[in-house]
């Protein structure tokens, strides 16, 4: 009976994932950004070089990026690893990357009283699929990944604040040209579990 919910439950949610995007497990890739000396000051309105120059991240309203060791809201929450986390007040975040991606990932958390978010999956300027976002209330790190077997170059994450849009917190991001081997690990991932760890 337990199973058979399960099941059902799984399901309903790898369903939210448009026909080209799928999600995945946490992945290895050789491009990966921490956020991590990025000399960006308290608060940063042009694009911001990431992944050692293969991309640049900006904030879709031409509002601000910010870097910090831990950002409150409505609630505190610390760098998933490392010093730093990236996030932003307003607007939504956008990856630009200077080569096509078959796959995409990150922790993500919001310091709003509203949960989750949205993510857009573009190949340029064509739209090649969407999803939600997983970000509970309360700080919680999660991971969220995706795959695709149409490649895409630009990523657009959104919270669902209603008052400015901002508020989700990004760490430990990654993307690659190939599509992850599957495991237990992409296997779980897929069926919509999340991997949730609040940093001590």
């Amino acid at each position: 009976m337990h199973t058979a919910k399960a099941i059902i439950t799984i399901a309903s949610i790898a369903s939210f994932a448009s026909a080209d995007i799928v999600r995945t497990g946490e992945f290895e890739s050789t491009m990966f950004e921490g956020f991590q000396g990025l000399n960006m000051g308290t608060f940063e309105s042009s694009p911001v070089t990431i992944f050692d120059g293969l991309a640049v991240v900006q904030n879709t309203s031409g509002s601000w990026l910010h870097t910090t060791e831990a950002w409150s809201f409505t609630n505190r929450t610390a760098a998933y690893e490392g010093k730093d986390l990236l996030g932003n007040a307003s607007g939504g975040v956008e990856y630009s990357f200077n080569t096509s991606i078959n796959a995409f990932g990150g922790f993500f958390a919001t310091i709003a009283n509203v949960a989750d978010g949205q993510v857009r999956f573009f190949n340029n300027d064509t739209l090649v699929g969407t999803d939600a976002l997983s970000a509970p209330v309360g700080g919680v790190w999660t991971w969220n990944g995706w795959q695709s077997d149409t490649a895409f170059n630009r990523v657009i994450v959104d919270s669902n604040y209603g008052f400015s849009g901002g508020f989700i917190l990004h760490d430990a991001v990654r993307a690659t040209a190939t599509i992850p081997a599957p495991g237990a690990f992409a296997l779980i991932g897929m069926g919509g579990v999340v991997i949730t760890r609040r940093r001590r």
